[in-house]
């Protein structure tokens, strides 16, 4: 009796014993590997020999030498199937990439922080402006899919635009160690572009997270710019807005909706970043398996979330994920920028949509932080001011440029 109820102890324990040494096997080749395919060729047989072993010793327990072969060997078969099925959905299922096709104006730069930069030039015309404008994309990691409507205007009023994919996105380079998706590289990519364009000062117009790349910009070097847009800015320090308070209700309804109802596999490879580390996360799961998931994502979000009107956007595409999940993460534990902001100068015009799914202080912080900040609402625009209202956006930004005491 003793025996039996042994065995059926070692039977139960199989299962998590043996779960956890084909996922314990599956993460280190991963971590030391970097190949999910040399790692999932160890960890099926760690998984599938523990399992084999356990039932075979507990069946022995029962039956002595009459146990048949087979029984453990189909047990640790039917376990591994178990297993084999839900995990191949996570690494290998999902929506695919959209690839983002290169214009005729496409150029590249390689930047000395070993950045592989796209970027395209909107030349001036006319008489040319002493600093040319530099468009920052946000996401991170979600180059913008349509083109800017700055671009032709601010060219138009004699500034020479450039509009550059950030490392990690669009048709720049992706680098190998996505531990290098950092805050303070996006910078030096930043300050390098500017440096290749051979401009002492630069003007910098960002978007989303665009401007929260322009404010730690800002607070690096604010010696090099000399005007500043940021539109729908993201949060200017993402710890001073914690448990997404940087969302409003409506957006936070909405962002819920997606990632839990329609893409949970961002949520699980966001938390196998925390537990089995970037390297073996990025492995796992590399940017091909998971770009076109969160171009879907960022497609399936309400940019203008508790308004009625949801407008037609393109496609996104050119997406990279882990340029998002790495930047966003050490955004999270980067200094504070504030202190230095309040000691910057620069003249910046901060805007934001009054159907922006970010929160209203999420904009006015960049209002009430920088001493020679203007905040204008855009009335009925959402969290896209560039295509939601194009005009308006021109107008304010084009005068704001040149100048003009009324665009503040």
């Amino acid at each position: 009796m003793r025996a039996r109820a042994a065995a059926g102890l070692l039977i139960v324990v199989a299962v998590p014993a043996a779960l956890v040494a084909g996922l314990g096997a599956l993460w280190a080749a991963a971590a030391a590997s970097g190949n999910r395919y040399v790692a999932l060729t160890v960890a099926a047989p760690a998984l599938a020999g523990v399992a084999w072993g356990l039932c075979r010793l507990a069946l022995r327990r029962v039956a002595g030498s009459r146990v048949r072969r087979w029984v453990p060997i189909a047990v640790a078969g039917a376990e591994l199937a178990a297993v084999a099925v839900p995990l191949a959905g996570l690494l290998f299922g999902g929506p695919p990439p959209r690839p983002m096709a290169a214009g005729p104006g496409t150029r590249y730069w390689d930047l000395p922080t070993g950045s592989r930069i796209a970027y395209t030039r909107t030349p001036a015309e006319g008489e040319r402006a002493d600093t040319p404008v530099i468009l920052v994309h946000g996401g991170p990691g979600a180059p913008d899919a349509e083109p800017s409507p700055l671009a032709p205007a601010l060219a138009a009023a004699g500034f020479d635009v450039y509009a550059y994919h950030q490392v990690g996105a669009g048709l720049s380079g992706r680098l190998s160690d996505v531990g290098g998706y950092t805050v303070a590289r996006h910078v030096a990519d930043l300050d390098a572009v500017r440096a290749a364009i051979g401009a002492d000062r630069v003007v910098l117009a960002g978007v989303s997270w665009g401007g929260q790349l322009v404010a730690a910009y800002l607070a690096a070097h604010p010696d090099r710019v000399a005007r500043a847009v940021v539109a729908s800015p993201g949060t200017m320090w993402s710890p001073a807005f914690p448990d997404n308070r940087h969302l409003t209700a409506s957006g936070l309804r909405d962002q819920n909706s997606a990632l839990w109802d329609r893409h949970p596999r961002l949520l699980l490879a966001a938390a196998l970043v925390e537990v089995a580390g970037p390297r073996a996360a990025h492995a796992l799961l590399p940017g091909e398996a998971m770009d076109g998931e969160f171009e879907s994502l960022v497609g399936d979000l309400d940019m203008r979330a508790g308004c009625p009107g949801r407008p037609l956007r393109e496609p996104p595409s050119g997406s990279g994920f882990w340029a998002n999940v790495m930047t966003a993460r050490d955004a999270g534990r980067m200094a504070d920028p504030r202190p230095a902001l309040r000691r910057v100068a620069v003249p910046v015009l901060v805007l934001r949509g009054s159907c922006d799914y970010l929160a209203p202080e999420v904009a006015r912080e960049y209002a009430d932080v920088l001493p020679n900040a203007a905040f204008r609402a855009i009335d009925g625009s959402g969290h896209d001011i560039a295509h939601d209202r194009p005009a308006e956006y021109r107008e304010l930004v084009t005068a704001f440029l040149r100048g003009d005491p009324n665009a503040r």
